[in-house]
């Protein structure tokens, strides 16, 4: 019986061959004997320019010291979290862990060394996160320990600098034990992005499972400063918010949490965006309005 638990390493990607290249570098790279490791990587339809960079790349790669790796090519994009749940059913039978990480993250060589034993020292950890902190400089925190105020329907984010139960860990890089996932049955695929990993740490913590953050190890992250602004992203992020309470708040707590959302939401979203954008934006107004209408009709999945 080896020493060594086998890992799958999950990541989606979409035309970002050139962080997904650097992402896959850090992994060889890895204190941990490649012979143990699995890396399944989605495409979600990216373009032929980054497809064939990618190929290009792990067939380099099989040549070097790691050939455990497939490549999934969907006709379409399911966003990262219907990804994910597609990949949770491709992992290998023998996995005892999986490493889900996003493509622009940089890893450590230590994670899986430090990490894993944090399992054995205590059968109720279900799912670890590191603290992730900006890869342009300095260590500056991008993502702490995840906590949820049932009451008002808030998250916060706190930058621990020790060891700290938490209610969830920020998606990008979550190092997760098998049989959370078996347990669970993967992803919800109503969430598409966005909040997809609250909802799975939340779920975990309904089977007892504990979720550990661990600033020790440190992960880079190639993400903007407040995240991206896009119109399509808030959308999701507001939505996805809602869908947690909705899915996961016991009561009374969610129709408290629920009541203050639709009641104060509207005005509190025009108010931050006319501070964003020191004038009335319209057209964010509007997708923030059909994020709240949406998550009220469950209209769950890719909508925009």
């Amino acid at each position: 019986m080896s020493i060594y638990p086998f890992i799958s390493i999950i990541i989606p990607t979409r035309n970002n061959e050139n962080d997904l290249i650097d992402c896959v570098k850090s992994i060889n790279e890895l204190d941990f004997p490649l012979d143990f490791l699995e890396l399944i990587i989605w495409d979600n339809n990216s373009n032929k320019k980054s497809k064939n960079a990618i190929k290009i790349f792990l067939a380099e790669l099989s040549q070097d010291k790691f050939a455990n790796v497939t490549l999934i090519e969907n006709r379409n994009n399911y966003g990262v979290y219907t990804s994910r749940d597609e990949l949770f059913k491709r992992i290998s039978e023998r996995a005892e862990f999986v490493l889900s990480i996003d493509d622009d993250v940089i890893l450590p060589s230590n994670i899986l060394r430090v990490l894993i034993p944090l399992f054995d020292k205590d059968s109720r950890i279900g799912i670890i996160g590191p603290r992730t902190v900006y890869d342009d400089e300095g260590l500056e925190t991008a993502h702490g320990a995840g906590f949820i105020n049932w009451w008002l329907g808030s998250y916060s984010d706190f930058d621990a600098r020790e060891k700290l139960e938490c209610d969830y860990v920020i998606g990008c890089c979550m190092l997760i034990k098998r049989s959370v996932i078996d347990e669970i049955e993967g992803f919800d695929p109503d969430y598409y992005t966005s909040h997809g990993e609250v909802d799975f740490c939340i779920k975990a913590k309904k089977k007892q499972y504990r979720i550990l953050y661990y600033p020790e190890v440190i992960v880079r992250h190639r993400v903007e400063r407040g995240g991206t602004q896009s119109l399509e992203r808030k959308y999701y992020v507001y939505r996805n918010k809602l869908f947690v309470i909705k899915k996961n708040a016991p009561l009374p707590q969610k129709w408290i949490a629920l009541s203050l959302y639709f009641l104060l939401w509207p005005l509190k979203a025009i108010f931050d965006s006319f501070r964003r954008n020191r004038s009335i934006d319209l057209q964010e107004i509007k997708i923030i309005l059909k994020a709240i209408t949406d998550a009220w009709l469950e209209k769950s999945g890719r909508r925009i």
